[in-house]
């Protein structure tokens, strides 16, 4: 708690998609899907649905149960091996051999006019890190100072024997382009310096081109732009128009920077989103890691197989790429999957009468008389069936998160996949060996090492009115038997008036009024004034609202996570109660899981640290750290390859389809990154 504060889960798992067939548009996708009847063997498990391998430690298994592990500690590095917090991710090698089979995409029909924007955003503001992993020299752009855009290139191009012979004139119109027309092809400007800085380092010859048609890397990107829609986006969005049979060398020069610039866009969007997430609100508040632009034209006009280049834009985490696997089944099949909806509407429990009934009925496909409204017990072993299947209480009862499952798993599938998949571009990047992951609608933490999950338990997030933020920052330390200083936000709200109507109320919670470093009688306070000048403090205890110890990740939302008294509420169902702090179900062992992480080799077992609970404050702090990611996916891949759906608790997801256009409204980029209008 403070200021702001897996049931299945983000499980490794994976469905075959049906055989090759048509990539429709759905009309509420927005989305412009070409065919790929015919796809060759080398691009994607995605598109082939070969499974991603399964095992009891994956990301969110089926069945767990309060209380029970993921998987003993020691086994948290592949292969048997020792792990190294500062080494490269090494996957199991079944894991990275299902992971590894990607066919290559088929040529698909490039005759889409070129919007002049895409239909969605410019993408994410400059935020996180540049693409990792451009370190090769003979791979990186000069270290010398960019070019200015708009300023004429430095380097002339080289003499050709033939100056008539087709492309010969080519890098001089490149130079004349760059030189003063650039903004015609990117209107970022650290776009427009990355592509002059990288063809005046060519002496501005061509990647893209040949002579006068496109070069085999100029194809490949084509064929990537074509098949975005595998990737959830747009393919009207990076449309280039085709060169003409016997294009000019000025046609050719356009075609290259035109290319180029769209290599940009496309990587961008790929990996760091469509939008600026911060504008959906304050609690959204993730990291996406921008690429930099003059890394992208240097992998992937320097790498020996451009297609992983390209691959490597996309988020690299396990559940993204499960996420995949179902759209393309869902494209293949040309539509989303419609079933029946159940209408919201007060809860249903076995025995009641209600008129829904006959609609529940129809959606779980159990017989009945229309006029029947009666909530049987056949019918409830139904609705409990499909609790499990769905990671819910099998309790019968269909509440809210029921519904929402019931409603999501029945309805048009597509945009909540593309919606989610575009949320996994805000985790930041690049894939750490180890970290934390709170999913708050699953309510649900994850202690992850080389994509296995190793612990994992219960959490309680915060309510729609004071939400949990989506942001990613680094756990360090751990607080012992912590005190708790009461945030102005919870004094205003909810103590304030509770001294108005007693001024002994929260003196009988264990709370002290503290006044210049000193308790005082809050009796003698006239709270009709205001709490100004007072702070609230709940010494360390039983009743402190943080429980016996905290976690921390410091951050500007002075959120964290941490033990509570209050523990029967981590058997609900649906458990968003906190101030926006994620509360932790059985603390040391999550504890015990982060020490023998952070703090390796130190023998960090729960009976140790539970020799550190009471008595006065104590703080742990780690030697490793490693990310704690607070994200928000409602639509996943559980461990036993189903797709799941859960509440859309905070309307996050809503907002990101309205905002993709993903409502059936078009939208298009107005301005700056996160600018629309209708």
């Amino acid at each position: 708690m403070s200021g702001r504060g897996k049931e299945a889960g983000l499980g490794l798992g994976g469905r075959r998609p049906g055989g090759a067939a048509a990539l429709l548009l759905s009309a509420a996708t927005g989305l412009a899907l070409a065919s790929f009847a015919g796809v060759p063997p080398v691009r994607a498990q995605e598109m082939s649905g070969a499974p991603i391998a399964l095992d009891r430690a994956g990301n969110g298994t089926g069945g767990f149960e309060a209380g029970q592990g993921a998987s003993p500690l020691p086994a948290v590095a592949a292969d048997n091996e020792p792990f190294d917090i500062f080494g490269k991710r090494r996957p199991s090698p079944a894991r990275s051999a299902a992971l590894a089979m990607r066919p290559e995409p088929a040529p698909f029909p490039l005759n889409a006019a070129l919007p002049a924007e895409p239909t969605v955003g410019k993408g994410a503001p400059n935020t996180g890190a540049g693409t990792p992993g451009v370190t090769s020299p003979s791979l990186a752009t000069p270290a010398s100072p960019l070019p200015a855009a708009g300023t004429p290139a430095s380097v002339k191009p080289p003499q050709t024997a033939d100056s008539n012979a087709p492309g010969a004139q080519v890098p001089a119109r490149l130079a004349d382009l760059l030189g003063g027309q650039i903004v015609r092809f990117a209107s970022r400007p650290a776009d427009q310096q990355a592509l002059v800085a990288f063809y005046t380092a060519r002496g501005n010859q061509p990647a893209f081109t040949s002579g006068n048609h496109v070069s085999p890397l100029g194809q490949i990107a084509l064929d990537q732009f074509a098949a975005a829609a595998v990737e959830g986006l747009n393919p009207a969005d990076y449309a280039v128009p085709a060169l003409p049979p016997k294009a000019s060398d000025a046609q050719v020069a356009e075609m290259e920077l035109r290319l180029a610039a769209t290599v940009l866009t496309y990587a961008r969007h790929v990996q760091s989103g469509r939008f600026d997430p911060k504008t959906i609100s304050k609690d959204v508040d993730p990291s996406p890691t921008v690429p930099d632009p003059a890394a992208v034209l240097a992998l992937v006009s320097g790498s020996p197989n451009p297609r992983a280049a390209f691959d490597s834009f996309a988020p690299q985490y396990d559940e993204y790429k499960l996420l995949k696997v179902e759209l393309a089944k869902l494209m293949a099949e040309g539509r989303g999957v419609t079933q029946v909806q159940v209408p919201a509407g007060p809860m249903l429990r076995p025995g009641d009468s209600d008129p829904r009934v006959p609609l529940l009925r129809a959606r779980l496909g159990i017989g009945g008389a229309p006029e029947d409204t009666e909530y049987d017990s056949f019918l409830a072993d139904a609705v409990r069936d499909f609790q499990k299947l769905s990671g819910l209480k099998p309790d019968g009862v269909v509440g809210r998160g029921t519904l929402a499952a019931l409603n999501g798993a029945g309805g048009d599938q597509m945009p909540d996949i593309i919606a989610n998949m575009e949320r996994w571009r805000w985790v930041p990047h690049q894939v750490a060996p180890v970290y934390v992951m709170v999913n708050i609608p699953e309510f649900m933490v994850r202690v992850v090492v080389n994509e296995q999950t190793v612990h994992e338990t219960r959490v309680v997030v915060g309510k729609p009115d004071t939400q949990t933020p989506l942001m990613s920052e680094n756990m360090q330390y751990a607080v012992f038997n912590p005190s708790w200083n009461v945030p102005p936000s919870i004094i205003r709200n909810e103590m304030l008036p509770k001294l108005m109507a007693d001024p002994y109320a929260l003196e009988r919670q264990g709370i002290d009024v503290v006044r210049n470093g000193r308790i005082v009688d809050p009796g003698a306070i006239d709270w009709s004034r205001g709490a100004t000048g007072y702070s609230f403090r709940q010494e360390p205890g039983e009743r402190n609202a943080l429980g016996r110890m905290k976690f921390m990740f410091p951050n500007k939302h002075a959120v964290y996570l941490h033990d509570t008294p209050s523990r029967s509420l981590f058997a609900r169902e649906r458990r968003a109660f906190s101030h926006g702090c994620v509360r932790v179900h059985e603390p040391l062992a999550f504890a015990e899981a982060l020490f023998a992480l952070g703090l390796p080799n130190e023998g960090w077992s729960q009976p140790r640290i539970a020799k550190l609970v009471g008595g006065n404050e104590k703080s742990v702090t780690l030697k490793r750290r490693f990310p704690v990611h607070l994200v928000y996916f409602n639509t996943f891949v559980d461990g036993n390859g189903r797709l799941v759906s859960r509440e859309d608790l905070y309307g996050i997801n809503g907002a990101t389809k309205a905002i993709l256009g993903l409502d059936g409204v078009r939208r298009v980029a107005a301005g700056g990154a996160g600018t629309l209008r209708q």
